[in-house]
């Protein structure tokens, strides 16, 4: 059926991807992520009042959650109740009552708790009491830097590289520094970008990926994945090490990456059994385009027993999750009968998919002529009412 092999599929994919990317590169080397990336939540509270707030700033894409073990609040004239008042904005919070919330993290903020004057920042930048006040907010998460608090300082980070409330990337950067210095992994992968794109300073390769090597030796998997992107061009191997790290915390985009590097000749010694295992993890995990390459190493009995019936139901996965090989591959599956019911109907509204889906992507396409090979083939078996009702659904 599927005459191709598991590494022209892959070769497929990693070209694709590279494309999404926006870079230049048809060969896909040299990957980055798209967008700037942000300052991300970071994980492991090791308290439940911590935890709360986790829960409640996981929410916000860029700004870090609380870490009330790590903040250094002034001694207060009177500390129980600069505490209570804390407590109490962070209860207020969490009942959705923001303005009482913002009103006692102020009044603890004042006595010195950084806390609260994180939280006290948090609700003005983001305008959860009403209007947005950048510039209040830049002055309470400010408070909480003068003490150290990671927390503050990532957000003031974060509002640098937005250029928010007069701050700049310089600002930023200083920020960043700190925090990561702290030991904050956020802060290093964005100052890792920032020293790859020279933002609030000069463009330095080596920095940049000194800050991604901090934050994989500190188990980060994102910071791993990037250093891995960053190393692929120049050392596959010890891209391929920092890939296989971030994809044993659970990283799937690093798991099909790696799998891919088994199976290709990237300078890397080719191991089928690992380019099986890793790209059965991406797969299980959800990745589109490893459940098609997957697939196919199940239905030509590499990573198993043959079994046309379970490969099959990858590409139905991956089709359905709108990978344009995943919507060929199943495609082919009906209308060859081979782990499905032949249906004609159904392979021709898939081959469609497939071919508009292949349509977003720039370029050629490895499997332009088999789509058209298929989609031609099934349109002479169709009649013209079924072939308007399978283009109506598109």
């Amino acid at each position: 059926m599927v005459a191709r092999s598991s590494r022209d599929t892959q070769r497929r994919n990693w070209r694709h991807h590279g494309r999404e990317c926006g870079t230049s590169d048809q060969s896909w080397r040299g990957l980055h992520r798209c967008e700037r990336r942000g300052v991300e939540t970071q994980t492991g509270p090791r308290r439940s009042r911590v935890a709360a707030l986790c829960t409640l700033f996981g929410a916000f894409a860029l700004i870090a959650p609380f870490n009330a073990v790590t903040s250094f609040a002034a001694p207060a004239i009177n500390a129980a109740e600069t505490a209570a008042n804390f407590e109490a904005a962070l209860n207020a919070y969490q009942d959705g009552k923001p303005l009482q919330a913002l009103s006692l993290a102020k009044t603890s903020a004042r006595a010195g708790n950084s806390d609260a004057a994180v939280l006290a920042g948090h609700i003005l930048r983001k305008g959860e009491a009403g209007s947005v006040n950048l510039t209040e907010a830049r002055k309470w998460f400010e408070q909480g830097a003068l003490k150290g608090h990671p927390d503050a300082l990532v957000a003031l980070g974060e509002m640098g590289l937005l250029q928010q409330a007069g701050l700049s990337h310089k600002d930023s950067l200083s920020y960043l520094l700190r925090a990561a210095e702290s030991g904050r992994t956020d802060a290093m992968r964005a100052l890792a970008d920032m020293y790859r794109t020279g933002q609030g300073t000069q463009v330095n390769k080596a920095e940049s990926e000194f800050w991604l090597r901090k934050a994989a030796q500190s188990f980060d998997s994102k910071g791993a994945k990037a250093l891995g992107d960053s190393l692929f061009e120049t050392d596959p191997e010890a891209a391929l090490a920092a890939y296989e790290q971030a994809a044993n915390a659970g990283d799937i985009e690093a798991a099909y990456i790696a799998g891919v590097m088994y199976a290709e000749n990237y300078d890397i010694r080719p191991n089928e059994q690992k380019s099986v295992n890793w790209l059965r993890m991406a797969a299980e995990g959800g990745h589109p385009a490893a459940m098609a390459d997957y697939g196919l190493l199940v239905y030509q009995g590499v990573a198993s027993k043959p079994s046309q019936k379970e490969a099959a139901a990858w590409f139905q996965k991956s089709a359905q999750k709108g990978d344009s090989e995943g919507q060929f591959l199943y495609a082919f599956t009906l209308a060859k009968g081979e782990g499905v019911t032949q249906n004609f109907e159904e392979a021709y509204f898939w081959v469609l998919k497939s071919i508009k889906s292949a349509e977003t992507i720039q370029g050629s396409d490895l499997y332009d002529k088999d789509r058209e090979t298929l989609r031609t083939g099934l349109e002479g078996r169709l009649s013209p009412e079924t072939l308007s009702r399978v283009k109506a659904r598109l």
